[in-house]
């Protein structure tokens, strides 16, 4: 693009503006805060987007345990911000939508013969509260009705979820409301629905599914939980690519303005953040645990030294010392707040990716020390430098977590060794 087209779309002005008081706000790069700006981030644009056909799937394809059909995921991909907004006004967890969408009917835009093919809206018909669609395809207006439908009766029948829920019983137990009504999912375990568990690992296979419009039959598609971490894998590992979709570019920037609100809101005593919090370990820890750490080095420069708990407010522990078996030994930290923000316990440079089991992470290393902090549901920077305690992510679930927290590793490269993090705790 010549620069007379650029100062044309993106005045000078507005650029400085964008680089010196937008994107430190935001701890946006300035090309992520254009991206924001001038495209816009919410519903009409996308909807816009949506029917010229200019969101498309990504080139790089989740090839882990749950894998869904490439046409499948490239309409996750499209229909993600969607999807998110849909998600956050009903107040459940982003990937619901989508998930529920997949169950129903594989994400095709075409309705039925019948409403069983339609998200939420079979009791709803049936009930007389409203009609039927009509089969065959359907708009985009169309399918943002019908994910909207399937949003609010998943909260409907599962209210005490949240858009920020991560228990994954939770989260299942919600499935099983949706799929066979809240009296059931109070008497049945989730983890032997088909609807809910089919496919999960190797004790859930080719599992009894019962409904009264199929009758008895064998599953072999994924169930909804399965469903639900296929589709959080594939979203957070698109958004570690260099050059992700468009799609995938503005439900980063959505989330990351959500998130710096949360944390405004907090700031200002909107509503309470944390309470007193302990970092309380055992009085005698397991160091049968401890095989491949070395001892903490206690010289060196102070001001490289990781000093802060990465978990800002009310800092819990919640598993003391482990990883050893899989190269990455450290603390479980959580918090009162299942949204506390991370920060940098120490400056250096920052990366942020989603390793080869899904675990979102923060790696920050200068000359003396590399830390990591995993399953993080947001990054606040992008890759670059950042100072001791700056902000870095929000805490969270993803990859293998069975809550929001933060599992923290310290590396100490001038002996070569991991360390022990409690030495590093204030």
């Amino acid at each position: 693009m010549s620069p007379s087209i650029k100062a044309i779309l993106l005045p000078e002005w507005l650029r400085t503006w964008i680089q010196h008081q937008l994107a430190p706000v935001l701890h946006l790069a300035p090309q992520q805060a254009a991206i924001g700006v001038m495209r816009g981030m919410f519903d009409m644009l996308l909807l816009l987007l949506l029917g010229t056909g200019l969101l498309t799937g990504g080139r790089v394809y989740m090839d882990g345990q749950y894998a869904l059909p490439r046409t499948t995921q490239a309409t996750a991909l499209q229909w993600a911000p969607i999807a998110d907004q849909i998600a956050r006004k009903a107040d459940i967890p982003r990937e619901v939508p989508l998930v529920l969408w997949y169950k129903e009917n594989s994400m095709l835009a075409v309705n039925p013969e019948s409403c069983t093919g339609i998200m939420g809206a079979y009791d709803l018909v049936r009930s007389g509260e409203r009609p039927c669609f009509t089969p065959g395809p359907i708009s985009d207006w169309e399918v943002r009705e019908q994910l909207a439908i399937g949003a609010q009766e998943f909260k409907k029948r599962c209210p005490q979820i949240t858009y920020w829920t991560h228990d994954p019983d939770t989260i299942k137990r919600c499935y099983l409301a949706y799929n066979a009504g809240m009296g059931a999912s109070e008497r049945l375990d989730p983890n032997g629905s088909a609807y809910v568990m089919n496919n999960f690992d190797a004790a859930h296979q080719n599992m009894i599914y019962s409904d009264v419009e199929l009758g008895t039959v064998r599953v072999t598609s994924l169930g909804a939980w399965p469903t639900h971490l296929a589709l959080q894998s594939l979203i957070v590992t698109q958004m570690d690519m260099a050059e992700r979709p468009l799609s995938l570019t503005l439900l980063d920037i959505s989330t990351r303005v959500y998130d710096r609100l949360y944390v405004i809101a907090g700031d200002w005593g909107i509503f309470r953040v944390g309470g007193d919090g302990a970092m309380d370990f055992p009085l005698h820890r397991d160091e049968q645990d401890f095989y491949c750490l070395g001892e903490a080095r206690v010289l060196g420069r102070p001001s490289l030294r990781p000093r802060l708990n990465p978990v800002t407010t009310d800092p819990v522990l919640t598993q003391d010392l482990h990883g050893c078996s899989y190269g990455l030994p450290g603390l479980d930290i959580s918090s009162s707040t299942s949204t506390a923000i991370l920060q940098a316990p120490m400056p250096g440079y920052v990366t942020t990716f989603t390793d080869r089991w899904y675990n979102s992470t923060i790696r920050i290393e200068n000359d003396e020390w590399i830390v990591w902090m995993l399953h993080p549901r947001s990054y606040l920077i992008a890759e670059g430098d950042v100072a001791q305690g700056q902000p870095v992510g929000v805490m969270g679930a993803v990859g293998i977590a069975t809550g929001p927290h933060v599992h923290y590793t310290i590396y100490d490269k001038v002996s070569e060794t991991f360390v022990d993090p409690r030495h590093f705790l204030p």
